[in-house]
């Protein structure tokens, strides 16, 4: 049996056993983090740039380099198949493919946001919530806490899953792991502020590449999700309304849609608004949307197991 054989093989087997990990075991610690060792070897790479001249060179750079580590663990775990038992390779493989996305981890940041503003805690839902979005959250009101809640968990639904999930798909683990490599760079230097405009550059534009499709079938999943917890028609008309009003090329898809599907305005002050013509969210509804995605990610899952079968039928037919 050669490589593309085995992680076809596998491959099932594999994903059922992440999400395992996933809904039992939630984050790992961070020393066996296979995306802190992400985030540490971006660190190094960070500190080397401090004296490089041409930052924006430099950070093609890093992502050539973090993207191609990353593949090439992921080949290496793969690998280890010819001199460890399977249930080993698998639980290997389980693992690090768990590494890539957080669904529990997702939800769980929303519900104690939700907490904290259900319970009379605002300032607390305040502190919970700068570690969930890149804005200033001092003085925000509850439905602008809300919404951002909602926006966070609906555009995450396709970073921190979907996306992880379709590159599994076409790539298996290696695939998994550049990904994700990719959205980490995204994440500690994508930003267009004064320190990482040039350095974060490649970064951001590389993350929105490999994000464009998986944005795009993101309607799909919540439209389907929609379906048992909210409004598929609203879910289409306001995605196709409004997902071009936030600055990043994607965001506004799985946003817009969850706005739609849920009925409420998503507004991110002075930036965009999605689903104006609903009224803002309020704590309650930060609890429909996790429903709106947990039922996304089940669909997305059953169908993602459905692929890899077919996949694999063609595979030992051949």
């Amino acid at each position: 049996m050669n490589m593309p054989d085995v992680i076809i093989t596998h491959s099932i087997a594999v994903l059922v056993l992440a999400f395992t990990m996933d809904i039992l075991f939630g984050e790992p610690p961070g020393i066996i983090h296979p995306v802190v060792w992400m985030g540490k070897g971006i660190k190094s790479l960070q500190g080397l740039a401090t004296g490089f001249k041409y930052k924006r060179f430099f950070g093609v750079f890093m992502v050539a380099a973090m993207t191609g580590a990353s593949f090439l663990a992921g080949m290496l775990v793969v690998s280890s198949q010819f001199i460890l038992p399977e249930a080993i390779t698998l639980l290997l493989m389980a693992y690090f493919l768990k590494s890539t996305f957080s669904f529990r981890m997702l939800l769980a940041s929303g519900k104690q946001i939700m907490t904290g503003l259900v319970s009379g805690h605002p300032d607390s839902a305040r502190d919970d919530l700068k570690a969930l979005v890149s804005r200033d959250t001092a003085g925000m009101d509850e439905p602008h806490m809300a919404s951002a809640v909602i926006e966070s968990v609906s555009e995450n639904f396709v970073d921190t899953i979907l996306s992880p999930l379709f590159f599994y798909l076409i790539l298996g683990l290696p695939g998994a792991l550049a990904y994700k490599a990719v959205n980490t760079l995204d994440s500690m230097v994508g930003y267009r502020n004064r320190e990482f405009v040039e350095l974060g550059w490649a970064s951001a534009r590389f993350d929105d590449i490999l994000n464009w499709i998986p944005a795009r079938l993101s309607l799909i999943f919540i439209v389907a999700g929609a379906v048992f917890t909210g409004s598929p028609v609203n879910t289409i008309r306001t995605c196709l309304k409004d997902r071009g009003q936030t600055s990043s090329p994607n965001s506004g898809w799985p946003m817009a849609s969850a706005a739609g599907a849920l009925g409420v305005r998503l507004e991110k002050q002075g930036h965009y608004v999605l689903g104006g013509n609903f009224g803002l969210p309020v704590a309650a509804d930060i609890a429909r949307a996790n429903k709106l995605v947990g039922m996304a990610l089940v669909l997305l899952f059953i169908s993602t197991v459905v692929v890899l079968y077919l996949i694999q039928m063609g595979t030992l037919i051949r």
